[in-house]
């Protein structure tokens, strides 16, 4: 019969000394000797705590070997690696910016202008005592149709840097690390937003994000690298034996965004002042004179995001594994929706779930809704209500067009995608708490209403899902439920927590089979003569928010 449970999780140092003197007690030589204050005793503590490391190490080892278990961020990353997954570093948020070339500047009607890349913009916001700064990361090219003249940008966060000196000869196993810095790795390859670019003698070499397309035959490009995050927690380029390698004298620059992560988040508003050569005139070959020209941003960014922690790579590769970088089933699309740095969650359904029994108009469309990472004019616009709740108007096109094109590679051929508004549900509650005679009831009612405001943060809950008073009350109860920033410690004084009523900012429904939702999960008549609250299940596009200026807390004696 197999041992489920190893050994040496049980063998301590204490159990070692205890196990070490019963054997030495079979031997004739010790049988009959005096442990206590020996030399022996010292020598047998000895190799009880050498024991117990080598025990403990031995556990360290077995922890680290498994994603269940994993704690060292090195070897969550290698895991990933193994299954094929990348562990992401900084992403710098992105942003569109317009600009103005007013009358009286030198640009006239029908003028070729061009803003090229890696051309730098300065915010009014700081990190650290200095300018936050956005930069294109593409050429553009327009023709002034009319003075004054407006046209749109891309640009992410970041400082631009230029890495140069580097030849083919410096590649150690076709990999060259780069000086230690934060820079933006990019969790979309695919759209109008790159974040690095890499020469070989002049050439521009295309960023893939592996190699493996060329045992398709399918790829057309061999000038082609990769940029990493390694386990280590740099960056590097990295170039393949199976496409061309830059040789040993041939030149490598690279330019690269030095990121802040969520930290270069900016609000609208806030993109200001150009660099000295921004706009540059083809038909007059001269400068634009950059202080006449008008620079805003209408919304706020977005997609900004820190490197993936253990615990994110821990949930993120084994269902990137399954997913196999395609989207057929509604987890395939949801996992890969939920890893851009955009989007805080999401929800897919079809068919199946609109009409099982099967509609014409519902063959092979697949119906998205997406909580984003920050509502706005970049992303989701809003609108807010009398009670203040949020309310969702439309998509973007840009994000619209963000997220199609990150879908469009994944998706099956004969699926079409459709853009779901989410509808926000929100919920308060009539609380009732007593609090045991050693807890101030400030304190406890502020960590309560912290531990209750985290429930329904967008990283725990989700679409569709079943609002119940009895998981709430378990969960704040639970003090094992914390976050990575609060512990809510005073939610230990609770003694008695009572949930008097459930109040919601839509109707709801009995039970139906009509898709209509928000719907008690049980008729009323359940619990006649019981003052009982039942659980109610939101719709497909019904995400659940919480209004605590609307949620009541009275103390109870």
């Amino acid at each position: 019969m197999p041992v489920l449970v190893p050994e040496y999780l049980n063998i301590d140092f204490n159990t070692l000394i205890s196990r070490l003197k019963d054997e030495i007690k079979d031997s004739n030589t010790f049988r009959d000797f005096n442990y206590e204050g020996s030399n022996i005793a010292i020598i047998i503590e000895l190799l009880a705590y050498v024991g117990e490391l080598n025990t403990y190490y031995i556990n360290k080892l077995a922890k680290n070997a498994y994603f269940d278990t994993v704690e060292i961020f090195e070897n969550a990353h290698r895991l990933g690696r193994l299954v094929g997954y990348k562990p992401k570093g900084y992403r710098s948020g992105r942003a569109t910016v317009t600009i103005t070339i007013p009358s009286g500047a030198s640009v006239s009607v029908d003028d070729v202008i061009r803003v090229d890349a890696w051309k730098e913009i300065t915010t009014t916001e700081e990190y650290e005592n200095e300018a936050i700064k956005y930069s294109t990361t593409t050429g553009n090219t327009f023709t002034v149709d009319s003075i004054p003249y407006s046209f749109n940008l891309n640009t992410r966060q970041g400082n631009v840097t230029r890495l140069t000196g580097y030849y083919g000869r410096d590649l150690i196993d076709n990999e060259l690390v780069l000086p230690i810095y934060n820079y933006s790795y990019d969790d979309d390859n695919d759209d109008d937003y790159p974040t690095i670019e890499v020469t070989v003698d002049g050439d521009v070499w295309t960023r893939v994000s592996d190699f493996y397309d060329d045992l398709s035959g399918l790829y057309t490009e061999d000038d082609v690298y990769e940029f990493r995050y390694d386990r280590y927690k740099r960056s590097k380029i990295v170039f393949s034996d199976t496409r061309n390698i830059p040789g040993d004298s041939d030149e490598i620059s690279i330019i690269v965004l030095k990121s802040l992560g969520v930290n270069g988040s900016i609000g609208a508003e806030t993109i200001t002042t150009p660099e000295t050569q921004f706009v540059y005139n083809d038909t007059t070959a001269a400068w634009v004179d950059s202080s006449t020209l008008t620079v805003s941003n209408s919304a706020a960014s977005i997609g900004s995001a820190d490197p993936e922690t253990v615990e994110d790579i821990k949930i993120n590769a084994p269902l990137v594994l399954h997913t196999q970088y395609r989207n057929v089933t509604k987890k395939d699309y949801k996992t890969n929706l939920e890893t851009r740095s955009d989007v805080a969650v999401a929800n897919i359904w079809g068919e199946q779930e609109i009409a099982p029994s099967g509609s014409t108009s519902e063959f092979n469309k697949v119906h998205i809704s997406v909580i984003p990472q920050s509502w706005g004019t970049s992303s989701i616009e809003t609108s807010a209500s009398s009670a203040g709740f949020i309310v969702p108007l439309n998509y973007s096109n840009t994000y619209r067009t963000t997220l199609s094109t990150f879908l469009e590679p994944r998706k099956m051929l004969n699926a079409y995608e459709y853009f779901e508004l989410p509808e926000l549900v929100y919920f308060y509650f009539d609380i009732g708490v007593k609090i045991k005679r050693t807890y101030s009831y400030a304190s406890v009612l502020s960590d309560l209403r912290n531990k209750l405001t985290y429930y329904f943060s967008s990283s725990n809950r989700e679409f569709n899902e079943t609002i119940s008073f009895i998981d709430i009350t378990n969960y704040i109860l639970d003090y094992t439920n914390v976050s990575t920033t609060d512990n809510f410690t005073s939610v230990k004084g609770i003694q008695n927590l009572i949930f008097r009523d459930i109040n919601c900012s839509l109707s709801i429904y009995e039970p139906n089979d009509d898709n209509n939702y928000p719907q008690y999960t049980v008729t009323a008549s359940t619990y006649i003569g019981d003052n009982k609250l039942r659980k109610i299940q939101l719709g497909y596009d019904q995400f659940p928010m919480l209004s605590l200026n609307l949620s009541t807390f009275t103390q109870e004696t």
